[in-house]
C-alpha cells in the first residue's frame, strides 16, 4: 500500500469512528427499584373441572342439576403474614371476583420483600364500607353488588337454571349479605401457602386459588335448591355464607 493510500484509509478510519453514536451505559446501581407485587388468580371449580358458565349442567350434593350464569364475591380486607409474623396489610383492600363477566384476578403492588405463609381475607365487605354511600371502583354501585332496598353490599351472588326431583327448569337467584347481628354474612378464611410467597424486589410473584362451587351447598349444611326456597331468610343466608367459607383452595404459588 502506497503512502497516500494508507493515509487515505486512516482518514476514512477517523470519519467512521467520529460518525459512530457513544453508547451510554446505565450503572446497574443507578435502575430504578420496583417494590414487590402479588397477582392473586381465581378459577371456579364445578365437579372437579373447569367452571363452563351458562351452558354445562352440573350436579351438587343433593342430587340438583344446576348451571351458572353469574358467580360473583369480593374479596376484602386482605392480610399477609411472613414467615417471620410480621403482616402486610393492603390499604384500600376491595377487589370484586366475577367468574362469568371477568375480572377473575388482581394485584396487590408494593408489598414488603419476604417470605409470606399465610392469606387472610374477608369474603364481602366490612361493616363500615356497607354505611358510607356511593364510592368508586369495586365498590362501585355501577357494579350491581349493593341493594337499593337495604342499604348495604351484596357479598356473593349466584344465578342460573336448576332443576331437582320436585322442580323441573327454574331460575334461581342466590343473592347474600348482611354484616351484622346475630345472622352476620361476613365470613373470613386464611389459606396457608405450602410453598412461600417469596416477595422480591423488580419481581410479580403469583397466587393461583381454585373457587368450588360445590362447597355452596354443603359443609357443615347439606343444602338443596328447593331447600333454599322454602326458606329465603337471614338464617338461610347466613347457612349458604358458612358453606362457602372454605370454597377456596390454594392451587400454587409461582415466584
Amino acid at each position: 500500500m502506497s503512502v497516500s493510500q494508507r493515509l487515505m484509509f486512516a482518514v476514512l478510519v477517523l470519519i467512521t469512528t467520529a460518525c459512530k453514536k457513544d453508547t451510554i451505559v446505565t450503572p446497574v446501581e443507578d435502575l430504578p427499584t420496583v417494590a414487590p407485587s402479588l397477582s392473586i388468580n381465581f378459577k371456579a371449580l364445578a365437579n372437579n373441572s373447569v367452571l363452563v358458565p351458562n351452558s354445562k349442567w352440573y350436579t351438587n350434593v343433593s342430587q340438583d342439576s344446576f348451571t351458572v350464569t353469574k358467580f360473583n364475591y369480593y374479596i376484602s380486607n386482605i392480610k399477609l403474614t411472613r414467615s417471620d409474623g410480621t403482616v402486610f396489610t393492603e390499604p384500600e383492600s376491595y377487589h370484586l371476583i366475577r367468574h362469568v363477566e371477568g375480572p377473575t384476578s388482581f394485584t396487590i403492588n408494593n408489598l414488603p420483600e419476604g417470605n409470606y405463609t399465610t392469606m387472610e381475607f374477608l369474603i364481602g365487605v366490612d361493616s363500615l364500607r356497607n354505611v358510607s354511600g356511593a364510592q368508586t371502583g369495586a365498590l362501585d354501585v355501577a357494579n350491581v353488588m349493593f341493594w337499593d332496598w337495604n342499604t348495604g353490599y351484596i357479598f356473593f351472588k349466584l344465578e342460573g337454571n336448576y332443576r331437582s326431583s320436585v322442580t323441573h327448569g327454574q331460575d334461581y337467584t342466590m343473592h347474600i349479605g348482611g354484616f351484622s347481628g346475630k345472622y352476620s354474612c361476613l365470613q373470613k378464611c386464611k389459606l396457608s401457602f405450602a410453598n412461600p410467597v417469596v416477595a422480591q424486589a423488580n419481581k410479580q410473584s403469583n397466587l393461583y386459588i381454585n373457587t368450588l362451587v360445590d362447597e355452596i351447598f354443603k359443609t357443615p349444611t347439606t343444602l338443596s335448591f328447593d331447600d333454599y326456597y322454602a326458606s329465603i331468610n337471614l338464617a338461610m343466608f347466613q347457612s349458604i355464607s358458612l358453606n362457602y367459607k372454605d370454597m377456596f383452595v390454594v392451587d400454587k404459588v409461582e415466584n
